[in-house]
């Protein structure tokens, strides 16, 4: 079963602007644990801090077009886009993704 987690920076991750509430080692517990994780949004706030990651994509005006080409690269089972703006919930469920807001997202103890 292939999963992938996509993040959304600002708004969503510690390091954006504005920062958002998830913190960045919620991420790399996530990439530790096996799955496919990656950023579409500001990747150059992150990608210094969170080297490891299977992707980094640029945000508006091309989330759309980098949500579908991480989709048809990993091939996910299941695909979920972590974001905080209306347009980024759309732009998930068009291209195939499960939305979450970033409230709303925890990591669970496994």
């Amino acid at each position: 079963m292939v999963v992938v987690v996509v993040f959304d920076v600002d708004g969503t991750l510690e390091s954006g602007n504005p920062a958002g509430p998830i913190k960045l080692e919620t991420v790399r517990k996530l990439k530790e644990k096996g799955l496919t994780v990656g950023i579409v949004g500001a990747y150059e706030r992150v990608q210094d801090k969170l080297s490891n990651l299977d992707f980094y994509f640029g945000g508006d005006p091309y989330k759309p077009e980098n949500l579908r080409k991480i989709r048809e690269k990993y091939k996910p089972t299941l695909a979920v886009y972590v974001a905080d703006l209306p347009t980024d919930r759309n732009t998930a469920l068009k291209t195939g993704f499960c939305y979450i807001r970033p409230e709303d997202f925890t990591l669970p103890e496994v």
